[in-house]
């Protein structure tokens, strides 16, 4: 029993019986439960604890071991992609370095729009000393 119920039952038993002879004074004790909850939540809390959901040893090694099967095929399928994204990975190197050092058809290609870059700029340049020297000339 909690300190506060025996303090308030002594009370009780002190005000209450006021005229009574002191050998029939009571401590109040044997008028209160000693438990905290009622019988219907005893009983409520007894249930509960009977429907267990822990599993049992055997149950758990037995999820355990499909666990780490299950982990062991993730593990492997991840090692197969990557052994085929190497692969890939080689491949695209192989066929890069297949053209060797000197890629002079890339070069030519490069060589043709840079060429036309610089005449486009230099048409530009034109227009716009053209303006500079003519200010009355409509661009467009």
């Amino acid at each position: 029993m909690g300190k506060n119920q025996a303090y308030k039952a002594m009370q009780k038993a002190r005000s209450g019986s006021s005229s009574a002879a002191p050998d029939e004074l009571e401590d109040g004790m044997s008028q209160i439960d000693g438990t905290f909850h009622s019988p219907e939540w005893h009983a409520a809390r007894l249930a509960s604890l009977k429907t267990s959901h822990t599993i049992t040893w055997e149950e758990f090694k037995k999820k355990q071991k499909e666990d780490e099967l299950r982990k062991g095929e993730l593990e492997a399928d991840k090692d197969k992609m990557m052994r085929e994204y190497r692969a890939q990975l080689d491949a695209e190197r192989e066929s890069k370095l297949a053209n060797g050092r000197n890629h002079s058809s890339s070069k030519s290609n490069h060589k043709k729009g840079k060429d036309i870059m610089i005449e486009i700029v230099y048409s530009m340049y034109i227009v716009i000393c053209t303006y500079v020297v003519y200010p009355t000339t409509k661009l467009c």
